[in-house]
């Protein structure tokens, strides 16, 4: 497996944190926080856009709510390239204004913080929403076997076909899961759920990819939210968490 970035001139210090079992990280090159100390399965999560500005960590509480339940998981809430949370944590890289920035770049510091946290012989679970699942779904392809499972929640899974849906500009530095389909291992499990209701990422976006690796013999399946829009919360998130516990539950 090749991977693009050392550690050794990317690290921050660890901080302790305040809260219940929680710590900001280093996380390979990035930032973020880990929750729960478990050593039976990782959590990885990934937020979205959050294209109306503000700190990208939504999914902290998430994080800690799934180490919580399930003590034997470690779980870490990564802040993506560019991004910073409420209390001044930053990842490096850039996030070019929240736009066009799934990036090879920036795809792979995603990787290596994923690569960061994977223990020997201990199971891999990401989960990433909307930008966040675009991402994932090129990692899972470029560095086959560094995610058991990996859940895409409202996955925009066709960049240029989202952009187009959307009536705007084409994203040309973007890389897309649906042109790496060809190259996601079959050993990888992919689960992907999408609102009914998603006006921003169509559910034919996620279901089309997953048709494109269940037609390669990739464990992969679609599940529609019925009703939930594109915003983590309420019934959407929900489901996305289930999907993260079940997946757990399997595993451990």
């Amino acid at each position: 497996m090749r991977l693009a970035f050392g550690f050794a001139a990317l690290g921050l210090l660890v901080v302790a944190m305040s809260g219940t079992g929680a710590r900001a990280d280093e996380i390979g090159p990035l930032a973020g926080k880990r929750f729960g100390a478990g050593t039976k399965v990782t959590v990885v999560l990934l937020h979205g856009d959050v294209s109306r500005g503000g700190p990208a960590d939504y999914l902290y509480p998430v994080a800690e709510g799934i180490a919580q339940r399930h003590p034997g998981a470690s779980v870490y809430a990564v802040l993506r390239p560019g991004y910073e949370d409420s209390v001044g944590l930053v990842s490096p890289g850039s996030n070019n204004g929240r736009r066009d920035h799934y990036t090879e770049e920036n795809n792979d510091l995603v990787a290596v913080a994923l690569q960061a946290v994977k223990l020997p012989g201990v199971p891999l679970v990401a989960l990433g929403h909307s930008g966040g699942a675009a991402q994932l779904g090129v990692v899972i392809a470029r560095h086959p076997g560094l995610v058991d499972t990996a859940i895409l929640a409202a996955c925009p899974c066709d960049i240029l076909r989202w952009r187009e849906m959307q009536g705007r500009r084409p994203w040309n530095f973007s890389q897309s899961p649906q042109a790496f389909v060809d190259d996601v291992p079959a050993t990888t499990h992919v689960r992907a759920l999408t609102g009914t209701a998603d006006e921003n990422t169509a559910p034919t976006l996620a279901e089309d990819y997953v048709a494109s690796l269940s037609g390669r013999g990739v464990d992969a399946v679609f599940q529609p939210v019925p009703g939930a829009g594109h915003d983590f919360n309420g019934a959407f998130a929900a489901a996305a968490v289930a999907a993260v516990e079940t997946e757990i539950d399997r595993i451990r």
